[in-house]
């Protein structure tokens, strides 16, 4: 059963690392279940950042082995992720739910087509692809992403208090 909450989805064996000869992750073992939440806490310079960033499989430059058991994924924001500088905060954030906001998109086009004249055919098959992309924004809970991240970009740092 791949969401058993006693399958071990993720594994560190032995993982070391090493920046400029100076061992920053020592011979680390660690397993994750299925349904884990996890925290890495530490000093600055302790190894937070490199033992994450091995674990999303970003840094493969280390000792050991890791293992991510077959149909999982990790994800994994970056502490300063590199943004394009001629994007606006809403569009880089909707660059990271591009599949969503294309759905929604989607949608907006199909209701916008109803106004359209059109025989009882088209309408059936127009309200067929409406349903079923309602359904994935459905299970995507997209229906909040505006809001969302309206909130997000209206309180950032590079653009505060006013979207552009």
């Amino acid at each position: 059963m791949a969401n058993d909450p006693n399958k071990v989805i993720y594994s560190m064996i032995g993982v070391s690392k090493v920046y400029d000869k100076k061992p920053v992750l020592k011979d680390i073992y660690l397993s994750y279940f299925y349904g884990a939440k996890i925290g890495v806490l530490g000093l600055n310079g302790s190894g937070k950042s490199s033992l994450l960033r091995i674990l999303a499989g970003v840094d493969q430059d280390f000792i050991g082995k890791t293992i991510l058991s077959p149909g999982h994924t990790v994800g994994f924001l970056e502490q300063e992720p590199r943004l394009d500088d001629t994007k606006t905060v809403r569009e880089c954030v909707e660059q990271g739910v591009q599949e969503t906001v294309d759905l929604v998109n989607e949608f907006n086009e199909i209701n916008e087509k109803f106004a359209e004249p059109m025989n009882d055919e088209e309408m059936n098959k127009l309200l067929d692809r409406q349903a079923k992309v309602q359904e994935k924004l459905d299970a995507q809970d997209a229906w909040d992403l505006d809001p969302a991240w309206r909130w997000r970009w209206t309180r950032s740092a590079a653009h505060p208090g006013r979207p552009r």
